[in-house]
């Protein structure tokens, strides 16, 4: 949105108010008086981009949620099966031949597949320990 115009005068009607800003290109707000609140009227446009970025918030709120160690597995699994497809090999064989250093460090990826691995044993401690503790 650009500027804004904004009338103090509190005589301003509604219909002054839409004829103002239909004369403008930039939204147009009137305070409401003894009160925190404002009138604005402003181009469709710039309501459709509000709308736009309120929904977009709410993806990102709902992407920003706190997962579950259980999903974090999930994740990590699909993860570690990419790299397996890829290099035709099972990731505890991966880990182990990397660890031995049968296999070189030439691989990009080799370093993310190791902490892929890594978290993966983790977080499947963690996700077998919460079941017992459930049960």
């Amino acid at each position: 949105m650009s500027r804004t115009l904004s009338f103090p005068e509190s005589e301003t009607t509604v219909a002054q108010l839409i004829e103002r800003a239909k004369s403008s290109s930039a939204p147009v707000e009137i305070p409401v008086q003894d009160s925190d609140l404002v009138v604005a009227v402003l181009p469709r446009q710039d309501l459709d981009k509000i709308h736009a970025l309120r929904q977009f918030d709410a993806k990102l709120a709902k992407k920003s949620r706190p997962k579950t160690p259980a999903q974090y597995l999930a994740e990590t699994e699909r993860k570690l099966r990419r790299y397996e497809k890829k290099y035709k090999m099972s990731s505890a064989e991966f880990y182990r031949k990397f660890q031995s250093a049968e296999i070189g460090e030439d691989e990009f990826d080799y370093f993310d597949w190791r902490v892929y691995y890594h978290a993966y044993k983790q977080l499947k401690k963690k996700v077998a320990n919460g079941k017992r503790q459930t049960a």
